[in-house]
């Protein structure tokens, strides 16, 4: 009993991998042309291709058959025009402060005034 309702468990989850994977493979052309087209010249965007490669570009213009975008990478490299069907995923990049960040600077802002405080009346008690 519990061999085959693990079985069915895995089969299931990798059916379920299977096609989300097909169903992110098949996006139309057309989406990522209007999306390109909504987008800023110059944002940042984190770019999935079909063939497996990832990397973080910018915008640098849209043409009717493909996206120009510049990689961000070390050694600089020209701007690359990549067709829409060869896509995988187009997204902007989220610039910002993280939770953990905010919090850090809090504390040390907290801190650094509680011992100003204390510096100051030590100094005036001295007296």
């Amino acid at each position: 009993m519990f061999r085959s309702t693990s079985h069915l468990v895995t089969t299931a989850l990798i059916v379920f991998v299977a096609l989300s994977h097909t169903a992110a493979a098949q996006t139309p052309p057309d989406v990522w042309r209007s999306f390109a087209e909504r987008v800023d010249v110059g944002t940042e965007l984190n770019v999935r291709l079909s063939n497996g490669q990832r990397f973080r570009a910018t915008l640098i213009g849209v043409q009717p058959d493909a996206v120009l975008l510049q990689p961000k990478t070390r050694v600089p490299v020209p701007v690359q025009a990549i067709p829409y069907d060869g896509i995988l995923r187009l997204e902007r990049t989220r610039h910002g402060i993280g939770g953990g960040k905010a919090v850090a600077i809090g504390v040390a802002t907290g801190v650094g005034a509680f011992f100003a405080t204390l510096g100051v009346l030590l100094a005036v008690a001295g007296d």
